[in-house]
């Protein structure tokens, strides 16, 4: 899986990386969308270019600071690109954001909660990253469905990917969002009925996973969606 490996060496990097700064950094985006599955048998996750990490950051004098240390220790502005928050790190792309809207003037509305509600991942030679618990992982994501950055067409959709992504490849995911209850739980009920009232739904989900046995698969998500929502 060669797309699994090289998303997890690139993590590995940024983060031992950023761990010479204080500020909290979170691992966010299709890079870490492996990390949510834990299914043996786990196909291919898509390729992504960049590596999004949120750093908690209270104003813009504190965001020019984050800046100095990260030109500090080896990153530099990707000024090419055109988004303001891109940098490179040795030949990896990496976007710092902040979970404040009123920095930058964009964010995704659980950024904030999902600082505060995180797991830790331990890769070994113990380099350590934080990532959203689930819930709040997929509410990021549902939320950036919703933009439509990626298209309004989810056969080709990267953020509906990694949805069905974590939804075919964690094995116990409907008892693990059944046992918990929060705002990021509610949201998750109202955009998964909704996305369950698509016309070509199952067609959409056939498209985003591997070939082998899509149908059944593909009846599976759904039936895993209809339990989590009753």
């Amino acid at each position: 899986m060669v797309n699994n490996y090289k998303n997890i060496i690139r993590l590995k990097v940024v983060a031992k990386a950023l761990s010479e700064l204080k500020n909290k950094a979170v691992f966010v985006g299709g890079a870490v969308v492996e990390l949510y599955t834990d299914d043996p048998a786990r196909g291919e996750v898509r390729p992504t270019d960049d590596i999004d990490v949120l750093i908690e950051i209270i104003n813009r004098s504190n965001h020019a600071i984050l800046e100095e240390k990260l030109r500090a220790i080896g990153f530099k502005n990707d000024m090419d690109s055109g988004v303001i928050c891109r940098y490179k790190y040795h030949d990896i792309v990496v976007d710092v954001m902040p979970e404040d809207s009123n920095v930058l003037g964009f964010t995704n509305s659980w950024y904030k909660e999902g600082l505060r509600n995180t797991s830790t991942i331990t890769f070994d030679e113990d380099i350590e990253i934080l990532i959203f618990n689930l819930e709040y992982f997929l509410a990021s994501k549902f939320e950036a469905l919703n933009s439509f950055r990626h298209g309004k067409d989810f056969r080709f959709n990267s953020d509906f990917e990694d949805i069905i992504y974590v939804f075919d490849n964690r094995l116990n995911i409907i008892e693990e969002l059944q046992l918990r209850e929060n705002p990021a739980i509610g949201y998750l009920r109202i955009e998964i009925r909704s996305l369950l009232e698509r016309p070509n739904i199952e067609e959409e989900i056939i498209s985003n996973i591997e070939p082998s046995n899509s149908s059944l698969r593909a009846g599976r998500i759904i039936q895993i969606m209809e339990t989590f929502i009753q």
